[in-house]
């Protein structure tokens, strides 16, 4: 069976990562899917994966252009921009005086690598909301008045600790995301609804992760700044 971009039945399955480096052309309506709309025209393939709860224009069968994540991440910079604003009033009607920062648990440098589209795009966790947040102090007065920790502009450890971690949720969506497109395409693999499952629990574990280091990065901060006070103008 040939309809374009050829996809095989029979004792090899295609793989999702094969079907996804085949299917990144845009349909004719100008819309790239993960499932393009010539394979739901075909009586056979088209009722395997509509068996399994899917639709060609479900939101999660569209892919998102550059320009589309370039405006959410605009967006979600600029609200944190507007939140770190309003805390530091917050903080500076209670103390006097603050001057926040927000340090990201999974920093911009792993959001922009190889993982990165794993985090946003499969996950949907924008790294610059809440959830990923914590407030340190810009400067020693902000830290001597608020009792936030200093900004640590280098933290190496962290990062290593944090991708070590994304590398192996990554790698275990992989597998299940492998495993469902076994199914959707006509193999043995697992429902929809498991894959789905399956999503959440890794996004939830990533979500209370990020949480519980969050003391643990506050804690760390607060012991290696005990007792130091740094160069006029330098965060603590």
């Amino acid at each position: 069976m040939a309809f374009g971009r050829k996809v095989t039945f029979g004792r090899k399955q295609q793989s999702m990562a094969e079907l996804q480096a085949m299917m990144r052309e845009p349909d004719a309506d100008g819309i790239a899917r993960v499932f393009p709309k010539e394979l739901w025209d075909d009586p056979a393939i088209g009722k395997l994966l509509r068996d399994v709860g899917m639709n060609p224009d479900d939101e999660r069968n569209i892919i998102r252009s550059a320009d589309d994540w370039i405006a959410t991440f605009k967006a979600a910079e600029q609200r944190l921009a507007e939140r770190t604003v309003a805390f530091s009033r917050e903080m500076e009607a209670r103390h006097g005086y603050c001057r926040a920062m927000p340090l990201l648990v999974i920093g911009r440098d792993i959001y922009n690598g190889e993982h990165g589209a794993f985090l946003y795009a499969q996950m949907d966790l924008i790294g610059f909301d809440d959830w990923n947040v914590i407030w340190c102090a810009a400067d020693q007065q902000t830290k001597d008045a608020c009792g936030l920790p200093g900004y640590p502009f280098d933290l190496p450890q962290l990062t290593e600790a944090v991708l070590t971690r994304v590398k192996d949720w990554h790698n275990r969506h992989e597998f299940i995301l492998e495993t469902f497109g076994i199914t959707a395409t006509g193999g043995m693999g697992i429902s929809r609804q498991k894959y789905e499952r399956e999503t959440a629990n890794i996004r939830q574990e990533i979500l209370d992760w990020v949480e519980s280091m969050k003391s643990r990065i506050v804690g760390e901060l607060d012991r290696m700044q005990r007792g130091y006070t740094p160069p006029e103008g330098e965060a603590a």
